[in-house]
């Protein structure tokens, strides 16, 4: 009986000794399971910084996909109109351009022998631009040639666009690193790398302001040209020949001046000559009075 007892109390500290055994083994696991865990979500984040990081280096592939497309149009026309009443014409296309909101980029005026003539570039609002043109042919001048075209810049203003987005991110981050630069090396390096970015930066703005503007305005290249009388041309014709006869007796004057200059750089022959010019014509002339009768 007393050897039973002894037996059940030893199975049950055995029994005993093998679950705290177990629970031991099982908060084990448990802490190693949570250390794995820490360390995995720690590589979680690095490698969603990594991520950041391709992003950012690589931005246009994800910024193309969200980004909403912009349709960007540069509308150029050029067109060459003959007028009978040149001034009246000048002031139609002056009323038809305030009409629609636009003005002159560049006006001149020429007259020569033959004709009259105004260069003339306008800027128009995009929306306007076609209804610009419609006042041009509806006008009573005479259109000699026309040509418009639409170039699309959409692709490279987008393309533009998204790279000073990857600039601008790559700026904020170097000025957080300049931040917090431990020596006077980094600090100047980091610098150098911000000035570069902020020249690329400042170019492309430029360039998006560009497109902005030409897309946003029109541009009509206009030549209004008036063919002068033909009596007008002959009146200039006459005015010539009067000029070039003044100028033929300039010259016969200056060839007489001319010629007896040259007989005055000649004088010492002359008294030589013209004595002996006279002796000659004498002598012939007794030669001649001697002839028989």
């Amino acid at each position: 009986m007393t050897l039973l007892i002894i037996t059940k109390s030893t199975g049950i500290v055995l029994l005993s000794g093998f679950l705290l055994a177990c629970s031991s083994n099982n908060e084990s696991k448990e802490r190693r399971s949570a250390l794995q865990k820490d360390d995995f979500q720690a590589g979680i984040q690095i490698n969603s910084e990594s991520v950041a990081d391709y992003s950012n280096n690589k931005p246009t592939y994800y910024a193309q996909a969200n980004s909403v497309q912009q349709k960007k149009l540069v509308k150029t026309g050029n067109i060459t109109l003959k007028s009978r009443r040149i001034e009246q014409s000048k002031a139609y296309l002056d009323q038809a351009l305030q009409s629609v909101n636009g003005y002159y980029d560049k006006e001149s005026f020429t007259k020569t022998d033959g004709e009259l003539r105004y260069t003339l570039r306008l800027r128009v609002p995009e929306e306007k631009f076609n209804q610009l043109l419609l006042a041009v042919n509806r006008g009573s001048d005479e259109i000699i040639s026309k040509n418009i075209r639409a170039e699309d810049v959409s692709e490279e203003y987008n393309d533009i666009e998204t790279r000073l987005k990857s600039k601008r991110a790559y700026l904020k981050r170097y000025q957080e690193i300049m931040s917090r630069a431990k020596n006077v090396d980094e600090l100047l390096q980091i610098e150098g790398q911000v000035r570069l970015l902020i020249e690329e930066i400042e170019s492309q703005e430029g360039r998006m302001r560009f497109l902005d503007n030409r897309s946003e305005y029109g541009t009509i290249n206009i030549r209004l040209f008036k063919t002068l009388p033909h009596k007008m041309v002959e009146q200039t014709d006459e005015e010539g020949f009067g000029t070039h006869a003044a100028d033929s007796f300039s010259t016969g004057w200056h060839a007489v001046t001319g010629f007896v200059l040259w007989l005055l750089s000649i004088w010492p022959l002359l008294i030589i000559l013209v004595p002996a010019g006279i002796f000659g014509s004498r002598k012939l002339r007794r030669f001649l009075n001697r002839k028989p009768q």
